[in-house]
């Protein structure tokens, strides 16, 4: 019997199948739910209406700009600009409409796999993931409310340093989480490249919350831009270290930079934010992802 663990991972993989709708044009549903679109779902999305267009390539860089806020229920039309097609690089625009009003733009680069220079720093020392509290129960245990535990998505999330996961003034703006997909996914490297940046957006804005001591309920917070570089061949399976930091913010817009690392200590990928964060009321359009909380 198919675990409830697969069958999460199930629904957000026939999130990413999207529907040909034209020549270089898709449609997908991001879901069901209240509010904003998870800025991940559009991202992974994205990703996904790129590399339907490209062949023998897999994506290695993504820069995205959220426009508007993005609604769960509604459809989302993807159009794909193939801008170039290289010996090497091929890189695809790519627009995302809800009601024909743009919600997310992105470019995609792809590259062929190859041979060359490498390098990486090393991973960062970090407790193993097993015997750490999932992050939802220490959720929990923190506001001492039981009714405060979110259903569980297909990624399953584990805080490094649990003592130290409650904000508070002057706390380092750095995080480090473990972070895995709850089943397994088809085997396919586009599917696992947009699974993983899907991934990427989860926990990393509320990294700027920290040093403040902003607790879930006194912030609201939103993704304006996101970067995402995907280092060589990748499968998004296992345990993720996923390190984040934020090294400044100026007028309530931070700045963060993550890294995710295979439980080997292979570099997977690189991120870079820049978000919104404030008090009080959430942030109102152009801005669009999702509440610090998720």
């Amino acid at each position: 019997m198919e675990s409830r663990g697969q069958r999460l991972v199930d629904a957000l993989v026939r999130r990413l199948d999207l529907a040909p709708s034209g020549e270089d044009r898709f449609r997908g549903m991001p879901g069901r739910g209240d509010g904003r679109v998870f800025g991940g779902m559009l991202l992974a999305q994205g990703v996904i209406a790129a590399g339907r267009t490209v062949t023998g390539s897999v994506p290695h860089a993504i820069h995205a700009q959220f426009v508007r806020p993005g609604r769960y229920g509604t459809e989302i039309d993807w159009t794909v600009e193939r801008v170039r097609d290289g010996r090497q690089f091929a890189i695809r625009r790519v627009d995302g409409r809800q009601a024909d009003r743009l919600v997310i733009t992105l470019t995609a680069s792809f590259t062929r796999p190859g041979e060359g220079l490498a390098h990486q720093d090393a991973m960062p020392d970090a407790p193993a993931p097993d015997g750490l509290p999932d992050w939802e129960d220490l959720r929990v245990a923190i506001l001492k409310d039981p009714g405060a535990r979110r259903p569980d998505g297909p990624l399953e999330i584990r805080e490094c340093n649990p003592a130290n996961a409650v904000p508070a003034p002057g706390r380092p703006a750095r995080r480090a989480l473990w972070m895995r997909l709850r089943g397994a996914l088809p085997n396919d490297p586009l599917v696992h490249a947009a699974a993983l940046v899907f991934a990427s957006d989860r926990g990393l804005l509320s990294t700027a919350a920290r040093p403040h001591g902003l607790m879930w309920g006194a912030r609201q917070g939103a993704s304006l831009d996101h970067a995402v570089w995907l280092h060589g061949p990748l499968r998004f399976d296992g345990w993720t270290l996923y390190t984040s930091e934020s090294p400044v913010a100026v007028a309530g817009r931070a700045l963060l930079f993550g890294a995710m690392w295979s439980a080997g200590g292979m570099r997977i990928a690189s991120v870079a934010q820049e978000g919104i964060i404030r008090l009080g009321a959430p942030p109102a359009a152009p801005f669009a992802a999702t509440r610090l909380s998720r």
